[in-house]
């Protein structure tokens, strides 16, 4: 009974995420209600990547994303205050509620993304650090979407820095590679490897990077993210389709 209704709420949560990104580009750039609808994105994904790993795995799924937002929250407040370990960058004031500087949507995306990395990719690959080096890699590739866009909104900005792309210093990725690490090794070891690819973390997957293509081809006017974008994460969605499972030894 308790999976039937962890299905039917990580359903409901992906066609929440679903609209959420549809609805942003038909508002105002870095408006008030492009702000909420960035909360409710990042809501959503943590409700249904959540909802989905209970299905599978129970109160540990649940474990999993306290583990991760905790974590997460203390490296971003680290960043935000010190540059370590993604460059020196600063929130706005745009995204609420917010902790110590901290937007708290920040470390419920970390979590949610996690999730689904974990659902999509854990399966895919013999061995943990290989496991953990394709999840970290794979939520990686999402902040090539997202945090151009983010800039973009002025929900965070960053100091000057060099080498940078679209004023992103290019250590933010290896700081974003590396907290992914820690994030996907927490799941890795709290629920082990699942027996397959699950279908709703691969199509959120899918989904984030098929609507964040257009999104920067149509609407946010930058075809290098988009391109940038979609090789990166397009990428991980043809190998969870194509790769044979591994053994899960």
């Amino acid at each position: 009974m308790r999976s039937t209704a962890a299905s039917r709420v990580s359903v409901s949560a992906f066609g929440a995420l679903v609209v959420g990104m549809v609805a942003t580009p038909l508002f105002a750039k870095a408006g008030s209600q492009r702000a909420a609808l960035a909360v409710l994105v990042v809501v959503s994904l943590f409700v249904c990547a959540t909802a989905d790993a209970f299905v599978t795995h129970g109160s540990r799924a649940l474990s999993v994303a306290a583990a991760v937002v905790v974590v997460t929250f203390c490296v971003e407040v680290i960043g935000s205050t010190t540059g370590f370990p993604f460059g020196e960058y600063d929130y706005g004031d745009a995204l609420v509620p917010q902790v110590a500087g901290v937007p708290v949507a920040v470390a419920f995306a970390w979590a949610g993304m996690t999730l689904v990395a974990h659902g999509t990719f854990a399966s895919l690959v013999g061995g943990t650090l290989r496991r953990v080096a394709l999840m970290a890699a794979a939520i990686t590739a999402w902040d090539a979407f997202l945090d151009p866009q983010m800039v973009g909104e002025g929900y965070w900005t960053w100091a000057e820095a060099s080498p940078a792309w679209r004023t992103i210093p290019l250590v933010n990725y290896l700081g974003w590679f590396a907290t992914a690490c820690i994030t996907s090794f927490v799941a890795l070891q709290i629920l082990g490897v699942p027996p397959r690819v699950r279908t709703l973390p691969r199509s959120v997957y899918a989904t984030l990077a098929v609507l964040s293509t257009i999104g920067f081809v149509f609407f946010f006017d930058d075809i290098t993210v988009a391109l940038v974008g979609g090789v990166a994460m397009g990428a991980g969605v043809v190998w969870s389709y194509v790769a044979p499972r591994r053994s899960t030894t």
